[in-house]
């Protein structure tokens, strides 16, 4: 009987250690930091197959930026279609699919064909003011209506145009890595990509809105929501001054100068990693009212703040948003 009772007594003790120990692996913790898609990456994720899934997030968000999305990797397929003035797009014909509709459905506010135009703007240490001619000339070999994509094959009618997903690419890099941590014994990740984040676990997760005048750790409001998809889109994240006037990066279609609209940054909330990527920059160009319309034809939730301090939140948005700077006051409708 004692004999029993310390074997009962040692495979407890065993199954307790063993326990304790897959129980700090499925609750591993890990962060990893890197730069790829021209901005700096943060990845936190906790579950027991963290470490692998970080190394993947790594490689696969610079594999998806330099073989697939970018503009300057000359093997990149957007590289080769851009030269070539089209061809076999199969490998982003999901991606084109979305990014199309978001186009027409935001009446050209959202367009990946301006290339071109973008090419004018630097945002470098010495920047320059682009010549209104040269932009005038870029604007005439942009425009997604000048594309036909047949779902495999897409054909640039104008040759001179250029292709550019970087108002998407991040979104889409989230919606790439959400499929990885699917398939990982993952718990909780919170991956962010420039101003664009997943979230990806049971619980509710709090995310900032950054101050628009202010530093990169200031925020005036946060968002209080479960798993899904942010992205902020600001007049902040890019700009210089020059003659006395601020400009900015996220350009209208229409004009191919920065949008001047009073909005400062929008952030929208969605399932999908593309969406918001596209939708943050479609409803900044839209404005605030032709915004939230679009936002909720898409079912997301969307934050605009304006540069009269005001903040909009739409779409069920207000349900989750808590202000944080009394300095900016949320506007019910």
């Amino acid at each position: 009987m004692k004999k029993t009772a310390v074997a009962i007594v040692i495979i407890i003790a065993a199954a307790l250690v063993a326990f304790l120990a897959y129980d700090g692996t499925v609750n591993k913790e890990i962060t990893s930091d890197f730069f790829s898609m021209n901005t700096y990456s943060t990845v936190k994720l906790k579950g027991a197959e963290s470490d692998e899934a970080a190394e993947e997030i790594r490689s696969l968000t610079e594999k998806l930026d330099t073989e697939i999305l970018s503009r300057t990797s000359s093997k990149s397929v957007v590289s080769v279609l851009n030269k070539n003035g089209g061809g076999n797009a199969e490998k982003i014909s999901d991606y084109l699919n979305v990014l199309f509709d978001v186009c027409k459905k935001s009446g050209g506010a959202f367009d990946f064909t301006l290339g071109a135009v973008s090419d004018l703007w630097s945002f470098s240490s010495n920047p320059v003011l682009p010549d209104e001619t040269a932009i005038k000339d870029a604007l005439s070999h942009s425009g997604y209506d000048k594309m036909k994509f047949d779902g495999k094959e897409i054909d640039y009618s104008d040759k001179a145009a250029v292709i550019d997903f970087g108002g998407a690419g991040k979104g889409i890099a989230l919606d790439e890595i959400k499929t990885v941590l699917e398939n990982k014994k993952i718990r909780e990740a919170v991956v962010s990509i420039g101003g664009s984040v997943l979230l990806m676990g049971d619980k509710k997760f709090t995310v900032g809105i950054r101050n628009p005048e202010g530093n990169s750790g200031s925020y005036i409001a946060k968002l209080h929501i479960p798993e899904g998809c942010v992205s902020t889109s600001g007049s902040y994240e890019q700009q210089f001054e020059f003659g006395g006037r601020k400009y900015h990066h996220i350009l209208d279609p229409e004009t191919g100068y920065p949008v001047d609209n009073g909005l400062l940054s929008v952030t929208i909330v969605s399932d999908s990693g593309i969406l918001t990527d596209a939708l943050s920059t479609a409803c900044f160009v839209l404005g605030y009212e032709k915004g939230k319309e679009l936002a909720e034809n898409y079912g997301c939730g969307v934050v605009f703040v304006t540069e009269e301090k005001k903040v909009y939140a739409e779409n069920g948005a207000e349900n989750y948003i808590e202000i944080t700077d009394n300095a900016y006051t949320l506007v019910m409708q």
